[in-house]
């Protein structure tokens, strides 16, 4: 009986560390991590080694003011486009919404991130008019305009250059602009960016690994 227990204590002892192993080989496979850069890179998105800090700006979000202050506490994405913009502005707020319905479908996600449309056309976009072209696609999007000198600055910070068109005689003239997207963090600092060509499952695949996991 002894030699006969002793057998079954092995047997069990050796059943737990095999089914111990399987149990983690299962959880690494099928637990969450966070993409690594080669797979962010295949998204479009490219996060800076040394997040940066914005600089010091003021513009407004209909009659209050909007800060680099208003960037903190939650990601944020930010487009620099204008209102009458025929074809590309639109198309990249679409697929900015599209992201945003993606995301509002997994648990937890969409509450930790705004959308953001800054005008780089002060001239022809007050602020209420970009806030109300930015909801038109999400009434949860923000539109922010001001003077072009803070706005230049801010295109200066998130590398989404411009040629701005100041006191134009010709108020139906086209704009020149970035087609990437900067992403700042709950810090407000400059994350990373998405380069254009993306598509909203490629956005919001990389969004929701970046606010899942990084700090």
């Amino acid at each position: 009986m002894t030699k006969n227990k002793g057998i079954t204590y092995t047997v069990i002892s050796c059943l737990a560390i095999v089914s111990m192993v399987i149990g983690l080989f299962v959880y690494s496979t099928v637990a969450e991590k966070e993409l690594t850069n080669d797979q962010y890179k295949l998204l479009k998105f490219y996060q800076l080694n040394t997040k940066r800090d914005l600089n010091t700006f003021s513009l407004f979000e209909n009659d209050k003011p909007f800060t680099e202050a208003n960037f903190e506490g939650k990601w944020d994405l930010v487009f620099l486009g204008f209102a009458s913009c025929p074809d590309m502005c639109p198309m990249t707020m679409q697929k900015m919404a599209k992201t945003a319905q993606m995301l509002s479908q997994k648990e937890g996600l969409i509450e930790k991130i705004n959308f953001v449309m800054i005008s780089i056309d002060p001239d022809r976009d007050s602020p209420e008019r970009v806030n109300e072209y930015a909801k038109a696609f999400n009434k949860e999007f923000k539109g922010v305009s001001g003077n072009i000198k803070d706005i230049y600055q801010i295109s200066l910070n998130l590398t989404l250059p411009f040629t701005p068109v100041i006191d134009s005689k010709n108020t139906d003239y086209d704009m020149d602009h970035s087609m990437n997207l900067a992403l700042i963090d709950p810090s407000g600092k400059y994350h990373g960016f998405f380069k254009t060509p993306y598509t909203p499952e490629m956005m919001a695949e990389a969004l929701e690994s970046v606010i899942k996991f990084s700090n």
